[in-house]
């Protein structure tokens, strides 16, 4: 009976395991890596918010192995990057933010190594922290060419989070998205001004504040099927601003837990547990006789 009862709790543990293990998750229609800059002490504005959202996101990384980096795929690395310390630069957007966090940012550029480097992500020969679209929003980001090719792989991105690696996203055409969560919905409107978070993007993302996301304009919200992803902000109008999830986040809806079934030792110790309580029953019954 004991086994049978441990053959039940090691489903449990599989059914659960890869959501347990997955990883943090910001997707936003912001372009607030082209709202912020460095003032030579601190970030500021929408370079503030990058900084918070990469602090959140790294500290509930659990990709095993990771080296701990930021890698910006679609932005061509500024030379160096400490050049850039102000807006219209999607590598110097993340450079500075990271840089307050003691983080090392690399920045990949061009579809041909877009596609080389995430290959090294499904190979496990590239294991940084954290994955960040620049998204269109911002000088020196992702361009047609450049948004294909994580398109092409946009099922390494998915296994990359589910792995436990983070992501962060600002607005852009987002096929990538649309091609791991069917159904979605990507708007063009967007009204920032009144932007709030929502009980669920607070709890996964405690530092990230009101006016870290209102420090800038947004020109996407989302829509439809959401998949495994969490309304974190909203607009002005209640449309999803800023999609995602701490730690355990999933593109696709998680399904429900198999129903664990019995092999035929399972079935013996069934019958054998059952025949023993019948016995007890009897033998309890005859006892009151």
């Amino acid at each position: 009976m004991r086994k049978f009862l441990n053959r039940l709790v090691m489903s449990g543990l599989l059914a659960t395991s890869t959501v347990a293990s997955a990883g943090p998750v910001v997707i936003g229609g912001d372009d607030l890596n082209d709202h912020g800059n460095w003032t030579g002490t601190v970030n500021a504005s929408g370079w503030l918010y990058i900084q918070n959202a990469l602090s959140n996101l790294v500290s509930q990384v659990t990709l095993s192995g990771n080296d701990g980096t930021i890698v910006v795929l679609g932005s061509a690395p500024t030379v160096p990057a400490a050049s850039t310390p102000t807006s219209n630069n999607g590598c110097g957007a993340a450079y500075w933010p990271a840089l307050a966090i003691s983080r090392t940012v690399t920045c990949i550029d061009g579809a041909a190594a877009i596609t080389a480097y995430l290959g090294g992500v499904a190979s496990g020969a590239n294991r940084p922290a954290v994955l960040l679209y620049p998204g269109s929003g911002v000088g020196n980001s992702v361009d047609t060419a450049e948004e294909a090719a994580l398109t092409a792989s946009a099922a390494t991105i998915a296994a990359f989070v589910a792995n436990g690696g983070g992501l962060l996203a600002h607005t852009g055409a987002y096929t990538w998205l649309s091609a791991l969560v069917p159904g979605i919905t990507i708007l063009g409107a967007c009204q920032s001004g009144s932007a709030v978070l929502t009980p669920a993007g607070i709890a996964a993302f405690p530092t990230i504040t009101n006016a870290n996301i209102t420090a800038g304009p947004c020109h996407n919200t989302f829509g439809g099927n959401l998949g495994g992803l969490q309304a974190l902000a909203r607009d002005g109008t209640g449309a999803n601003f800023i999609l995602g999830g701490g730690a355990g986040t999933t593109f696709a809806v998680r399904a429900p837990d198999p129903i664990p079934t019995l092999d035929r030792f399972g079935l013996i110790a069934l019958a054998l547990a059952l025949a023993a309580a019948v016995g007890l029953g009897r033998k309890h019954l005859k006892a009151r006789a």
